[in-house]
């Protein structure tokens, strides 16, 4: 199986001007959307948003899952994942490449007649049918710490093992497609430590607090609930590193997702696209590879 990853880039100059971006291809003589092939230990979505910005020169901002068009290459099955993200406005001009010699900005009507694959013009469709102008919460699992049965002192200051702090720099790759604007940590050291590197790389200040630990959860499991409920009112993409069971319970209550504890590992994460308390749609991100 060939793994590729790609998305529909769109733009709105103005209200209700909807442009989506397509890509002409020298190698195949035909218009598309961008994407490209899934490198070793990369996640789908970090693939589609670096091979966006190879390809194009975008930098853009991911939102929901699209889903995914099958075809064969050679006697090889290639999968390919899609994702709709909005372009951000300060973009460079487009400077041709040997994959990629031109882009157009069209409207959705031209879009299907530029569009060489039918593949592409039913994934089009998916696009029009889903909400564009949302926010993305993303609720992340603190990395692998070490075994509480390693460390004897204050278990919220236990810190993260070294693959733990692997996982954590592999994390600035899984995250910044969502274009986070805040982000929000458990007061425990192994969830601050885990999302440090991000910030630090997306120039973010990491807003702490002791509502979305441990032992505040065991005392009242509706702090943390509110907490995150008040965090989805803001304007924006934002990111909240926690702990398990927590991150499973504030799933099943503000997005109605019910998921084991025991099923989540250290650095998966859940990826909510909402306005305010609606749910447009909810994606499981698993952790990196290491």
């Amino acid at each position: 199986m060939i793994r590729a990853a790609g998305a529909i880039i769109w733009r709105e100059k103005t209200p209700f001007d909807l442009e989506l971006l397509v890509i002409h291809r020298p190698k195949y003589d035909d218009w598309s959307f961008p994407k490209g092939l899934v490198e070793d230990g990369e996640s789908a979505v970090a693939a589609a948003y670096r091979e966006v910005k190879e390809e194009t020169g975008i930098d853009a901002i991911f939102g929901q899952y699209l889903g995914s068009t099958s075809y064969k290459v050679d006697e090889n099955k290639k999968k390919v994942k899609y994702w709709m993200a909005r372009a951000k406005n300060d973009q460079d001009v487009f400077v041709p490449n040997s994959e990629v010699d031109k882009i157009e900005w069209v409207d959705s009507k031209t879009a299907r007649h530029f569009l060489t694959h039918e593949e592409d013009r039913v994934l089009l469709e998916e696009f029009l049918a889903k909400e564009r102008h949302i926010s993305t919460l993303v609720l992340l699992r603190h990395a692998k710490a070490i075994k509480r049965s390693e460390w004897s002192d204050y278990d919220l200051d236990r810190p993260l093992s070294v693959e733990g702090v692997e996982q954590s720099q592999k994390l600035i790759a899984q995250l910044q497609p969502f274009g986070i604007s805040a982000i929000y940590s458990s007061d425990a050291t192994r969830c601050f430590s885990t999302i440090e590197p991000f910030s630090l790389a997306a120039d973010l200040r990491v807003n702490v607090t002791q509502d979305l630990n441990e032992e505040t959860f065991e005392k009242n499991s509706k702090t943390s609930v509110e907490y995150v409920r008040q965090v989805m009112k803001f304007e924006g993409n934002h990111l909240i590193a926690g702990h398990n069971p927590i991150i499973p319970h504030v799933l099943s209550k503000v997005a109605r997702v019910d998921y084991s504890a025991d099923d989540l590992s250290p650095a998966d994460a859940w990826v909510v696209h909402h306005r305010g308390d609606k749910i447009a749609a909810v994606e499981f991100l698993a952790r990196p590879m290491i």
